[in-house]
């Protein structure tokens, strides 16, 4: 429990602030704790306006008096009842301060109330009162630096006087906050910005590069731990899970993976990672520490702590286009770069990844750093930035890749509804109608369907290779691998799988779910490697009550979705998907279940999850 969960733990306003210093926390506490806060000329002068109308009403004070109540001094807040106000409420040393008052702080000359500790703070409950609360928390960033948090915390006595704060707080809101993140700012600048720091250290991989003429580091702090952010560094590259930055620029287009692939986890010193979606020139694997070392910090990590450093490098002939290894002699005329990530734990539950960038250039390249700072920058940036949102699991479920998409996805579903007269055409795609014609796994669950589609997609890749990802097909597991976007509009929750996971396999008897709020499938059969069959049972109670009923009433449905895969040879295979929906002859039954509505939509879902499938299993299969 924090301090301010003891003095507001409701608060109706919260707002926090923080920055890095490069001192440790010890360090950090003694200057916020017993220094003065407001050194800023700026903020003291900001300070100075908001507490003008009760120094005036104090005119008798001594001037030294007035000045302690601009220096922000923790040691000098104090409260008591013939002069209340802001007071130190909970001392939690080395690591926490709470400050708070009550009063009127609409009013230009504040109302303070006193109260003697933490507790009648908290207790108090009298009408028409504003309890304002802050915290200054100093937290440990790994050995050398530390993080300073200032929280504040608002809340009222009654609605009344919440609706008062309110109105004043529009007007201060800004300024009030603008104070504190100058205040936290000067600090930053006193102690040092780790930021700064980060791109003077010694970190792994320098000594590969040593007559480096340039040197970007960039960093970032990721509330995980290093374990959690290693896979997704070993499995970048081209071909393999992208590098998470610009995707159009350094992906070839294809979109980064937004999961962990094991397939993927394996390097090796002087394996190449492609830089491309075509050829053979990649980054070379220099060096791949999986194990932190016997020192702290970033040039020796921490014992025990796993995993650390990647290094990656490359040399290029620039005469010739080609690419050397990395240790071999120089060209003429060359670029020879490294780029090293190196984890460094800060605490239980975060952790700093220091990138830096190195490159070595002959005389005729070098005029190319003009261009090439500005872009590595912003390659590097968007880079880390989207790695920590995916090892947080803060990635946004759709991006823009889906909503383009989804657009297609429409078209092609309103084209379909447009034209009934295709209809015949899309029964079957990807399979001749004498084959489409053959009895199949399933059919005797309904065996006269009113309507339904046998669609067939060729891959590039074994049966056994395929049947993993058929294996994890539903909306609460694997997904579709269709619209994503489009599935998730109605409310289906989908989250399109890019790796195969192995607790989704399926099994006789288990749901099959295609919406939340609609019943399940069950599947009805399992022959592992080759098909299952999902099957929708009727509604008998609906059925009876719809034969020869008025139209309008419910009906019943029934309906079975085989998913089947055939050998070609041992590499390739087809992927069938049957569908048959057999369903009563009441209008209302005809409308909803019956081909004019679903069948532009089945069918445009259930080929693009013909394509889906066929990109992941190709994928791997490369």
């Amino acid at each position: 429990m924090s301090a301010l969960d003891r003095l507001i733990p409701r608060a109706r306003k919260l707002e926090l602030d923080g920055v890095d210093v490069a001192v440790p926390p010890e360090k950090a506490w003694a200057r916020v704790r017993h220094g003065t806060l407001a050194d800023s000329p700026l903020v003291r002068a900001l300070f100075a306006i908001r507490t003008l109308p009760s120094r005036l009403a104090g005119g008798e004070r001594a001037a030294a008096d007035r000045d302690d109540e601009l220096r922000l001094r923790l040691d000098d807040m104090r409260s008591s009842p013939e002069k209340p106000g802001f007071q130190v409420l909970v001392d939690d040393p080395p690591h926490e301060i709470a400050v708070g008052a009550i009063g009127k702080v609409w009013q230009l000359d504040i109302p303070f109330v006193h109260v003697a500790d933490a507790d009648a703070f908290r207790e108090l409950d009298e009408p028409d009162l504003v309890k304002v609360a802050w915290a200054l928390r100093v937290e440990p960033r790994g050995e050398r630096d530390a993080h300073i948090a200032l929280e504040l915390r608002v809340d009222a006595t009654d609605d009344e006087a919440w609706r008062k704060f309110r109105r004043y707080f529009r007007l201060i809101g800004p300024g009030s906050h603008f104070i504190r993140q100058s205040l936290l700012a000067g600090l930053q600048t006193e102690l040092g910005d780790p930021d700064a720091l980060e791109r003077q250290r010694s970190l792994p991989g320098d000594e590969l590069l040593s007559d480096a003429a340039v040197q970007l580091t960039h960093g970032i702090t990721i509330e995980a731990t290093p374990e959690a952010i290693w896979p997704w560094l070993v499995q970048m590259g081209c071909r393999r899970a992208g590098f998470y930055s610009v995707d159009l620029l350094d992906n070839g287009g294809v979109r980064s993976a937004r999961e962990i692939h094991p397939e993927l986890q394996s390097i090796h010193v002087g394996e190449i990672l492609p830089v491309t979606q075509s050829g053979d020139q990649g980054f070379e694997v220099l060096r791949l520490d999986s194990e932190g070392g016997p020192e702290g910090g970033p040039e020796g990590g921490h014992e025990g702590q796993e995993p650390r450093t990647l290094v990656l490098g490359m040399l290029s002939d620039a005469v010739d286009g080609i690419q050397l290894p990395f240790h071999a002699p120089r060209p003429a005329e060359y670029a020879h770069v490294t780029w090293a990530f190196v984890l460094e734990p800060l605490d239980a539950c975060s952790t700093r990844l220091h990138v830096r960038a190195r490159a070595a250039l002959s005389s005729t390249q070098v005029r190319k750093l003009t261009w090439i700072r500005p872009v590595h920058h912003f390659m590097q940036t968007a880079q880390l930035r989207h790695l920590k949102a995916r090892v947080e699991h803060k990635l946004a479920r759709d991006d823009m890749d889906d909503f383009l998409e989804a657009i297609g996805g429409a078209a092609r579903m309103v084209f379909a509804a447009l034209t009934p007269f295709r209809r015949g055409a899309r029964t079957n795609v990807g399979i001749s109608p004498r084959d489409a014609a053959q009895p199949y796994p399933g059919d005797a669950l309904v065996a006269q369907p009113r309507w339904g589609w046998t669609h067939a997609i060729d891959i590039d890749a074994s049966a056994e290779e395929v049947w993993p990802w058929i294996a994890q097909i539903g909306a609460d597991r694997g997904g579709f691998y269709s619209y994503q976007l489009l599935e998730n509009v109605v409310g289906c929750d989908v989250h399109n799988a890019e790796a195969i996971h192995r607790k989704w396999d399926v099994r006789e008897g288990m749901p099959l779910s295609l919406h939340p709020k609609m019943p399940p499938l069950q599947i009805a059969e399992v022959d592992r490697g080759r098909y299952f069959v999902a099957y929708g049972a009727p509604d008998e109670t609906a059925r009876a009550a719809s034969s020869g009923a008025r139209a309008g009433s419910s009906g019943a449905m029934a309906s079975s979705w085989l998913f089947l895969l055939q050998p070609i040879d041992a590499r390739r295979c087809r992927f069938i998907s049957r569908f048959r929906c057999a369903c009563s002859d009441d209008l209302a039954t005809r409308a909803t279940m019956g081909p004019a509505l679903l069948e532009p939509i089945g069918t445009t879902m259930d080929l693009r999850m013909l394509r889906g499938v066929k990109e992941r299993a190709e994928h791997r299969h490369a």
